[in-house]
């Protein structure tokens, strides 16, 4: 799982895993990160998270992987 920040993927793979999934995992520090505190980007989510770590990620989506809820 992940959020933005990483806050509420924990409480989500938290609860998951409370009510017998054991196979959860939270990103840690989100897809964003934090808010930067200081520098130019203060204000900015630019402080760890998969996109500002240069994890791999994008814009274009395989619809032969994406499942969408109807």
């Amino acid at each position: 799982m992940h959020c933005r920040s990483g806050d509420r993927s924990a409480l989500g793979a938290d609860f998951l895993a409370r009510h017998g999934y054991t196979n959860v995992w939270s990103v840690v520090d989100g897809f964003e990160g934090d808010l930067a505190r200081d520098g130019p980007r203060k204000g900015q989510r630019a402080v760890n998270g998969w996109k500002n770590v240069g994890l791999p990620w994008s814009y274009d989506l395989d619809k032969q992987k994406v499942h969408i809820a109807k």
